[in-house]
């Protein structure tokens, strides 16, 4: 069974994605431990994703990152291309 190949601009979209929850972790003051136990996520996974070593996040793990952040989705997604 062969690996499927994310096209390019869906990668750029999950880099964009990454960016941006680094960004408001870092800019909250957050470490990944901290992020993680609020967002109930194990602090490897926070931390491959926002390094680009993990690009496969389960949707249930985003909804995590985002209710995390207080955001909604529309605010969350807002200005991402």
């Amino acid at each position: 069974m062969s690996k499927r190949t994310i096209p390019k601009y869906q990668m750029q979209r999950i880099d964009e994605i990454s960016l941006f929850i680094k960004n408001y972790r870092i800019n909250d003051g957050l470490t990944q431990t901290d992020f993680g136990k609020i967002s109930d996520t194990h602090h490897n996974t926070i931390q491959r994703f926002e390094s680009g070593k993990k690009k496969d996040i389960k949707l249930r793990t985003l909804f995590n990152w985002i209710d995390a952040m207080g955001m909604t989705l529309a605010e969350f997604f807002d200005g991402m291309e």
